[in-house]
């Protein structure tokens, strides 16, 4: 369950991770301009952003497992739909339908996956989606370098090549039952016990169900009551600020490299990426040795002060711009796995699809807007602004987590202490 719930984060993590090469390799040979950059690299985000706040309100009610599976077979012709489209309206629409697909496999995975593990393993488990993202960025990163030598469909092909890795986790999945854990909630028990027998094993008790907060009937607005309020800010806070910059500098991060000096930005660039998908690795490891809250916002405020010397230092080395961007992205991805754990951990069987499929979409929302922004702030206020204004987000959220963040880890589902 592990690896089919990962397979899907790596699919996440390569459509957006080729979107960057693809797009800067298809500028080379037609015309561009900044502002289609930005929209058709964000597209994608901008339907994650529907797709976890629709569905995020089916999981909760018809289930974890018809969302789990059949989506990644659509999402596997969606994908093949990128070879007819041309840049313009008809690509932003069919990755937009991407997105969607994605924010949907995004709250039921994790909801599936966290209700299935118990508490001690629960971060490395979830953090595995970390871990299968990054990889897939930095997968995609490489078959795009490699297709960019195809003349005129290069680009093309690395769009539509996220059409395997969909139609593998499709097939991982189709045998993958329903959590136990909802059934359990919408008095469905024995349907739960038969689960748990035949997959775990007669020795094996039933879940015990979490007890929501008080007056928690199972709708959206119960997100936002005494009590619940302060867990759902934290968990779309957290969850937009550990992606937002690594999005934003990492789909453009050739064009980054670029403007700061470095010769051979596409080779810097790959650096990038294998940082990022050591830092996976990295935070698998680190996820259930430490705390959520200091590991997730501190993780924050030391990324931000890796972002000081690129800022304020009107000509820096490339050597050290690179050495420093790298080191970046290993903190910012290690110790932003934690997002994978945290929103799910937060809320009770109940609300837990919706919690986390507002998280999702706060975060995709705002990655989509400094996806779009990127190339529109370093092209017209120059690369200091944008990675200034990247190093404030982080020193904002990381005070707001380490101040008001509740603990979640080691702890039942939907309980947290101060």
């Amino acid at each position: 369950m592990s690896i089919a719930s990962a397979t899907g984060s790596f699919s996440d993590g390569y459509v957006l991770g080729v979107s960057g090469i693809a797009l800067t390799t298809a500028s080379e040979t037609i015309r561009i301009d900044d502002v289609w950059m930005g929209l058709l690299a964000s597209a994608t985000l901008i339907g994650l952003f529907f797709g976890a706040l629709t569905c995020g309100r089916l999981v909760d009610k018809f289930g974890r497992k018809p969302f789990y599976g059949p989506l990644m077979l659509v999402f596997a012709l969606a994908s093949l739909a990128q070879f007819w489209a041309e840049p313009g309206w008809s690509l932003f629409a069919v990755r937009l339908v991407l997105g969607i697909l994605l924010g949907g496999d995004y709250v039921a995975s994790k909801a599936l996956l966290a209700e299935y593990v118990p508490a001690h393993w629960r971060g490395r488990a979830l953090s595995m989606l970390g871990i299968a993202w990054a990889a897939g960025f930095a997968t995609a990163y490489v078959a795009g370098l490699a297709l960019r030598a195809v003349p005129d469909y290069g680009w093309k092909l690395a769009l539509v090549s996220s059409a395997i890795p969909a139609v593998v986790v499709f097939l991982l999945r189709m045998r993958i039952p329903e959590s136990p854990r909802w059934l359990m909630q919408h008095g469905r028990v024995e349907q739960a016990r038969e689960i748990v027998t035949t997959k775990l094993g007669p020795e094996i008790a039933l879940p015990t169900i979490d007890v929501a907060e008080p007056h928690v009937t199972g709708r959206m607005r119960d997100l936002f009551v005494a009590g619940m309020g302060r867990r759902t800010f934290i968990a779309c806070m957290s969850y937009a600020v550990a992606v937002m910059p690594n999005f934003a500098l990492g789909t453009f991060s050739p064009r980054v490299l670029e403007t700061l000096g470095v010769k051979d930005p596409y080779a810097g660039a790959l650096g990038y990426n294998c940082c990022v998908a050591v830092g996976a690795l990295l935070g698998y490891f680190l996820v259930d040795r430490f705390g959520r809250r200091p590991l997730l916002f501190g993780g924050f405020l030391l990324a931000a002060v890796l972002l000081i010397p690129m800022t304020f230092v009107a000509a820096p080395n490339p050597v050290v711009s690179v050495l420093l961007f790298g080191i970046f992205a290993l903190v910012i991805v290690s110790t932003g796995n934690v997002v994978y754990v945290y929103p799910a951990e937060l809320f009770p069987t109940q609300l837990r699809g919706r919690g986390v499929g507002l998280a999702v979409a706060a975060s995709r929302m705002g990655s989509a807007v400094t996806t779009f922004l990127m190339p529109v702030v370093v092209g017209t206020y120059g690369i200091a602004t944008a990675l200034g204004s990247c190093m404030v987000l982080l020193i904002i959220g990381g005070a707001i987590g380490l101040l008001w963040g509740p603990e979640t880890a080691k702890q039942a589902l939907g309980e947290t202490r101060a």
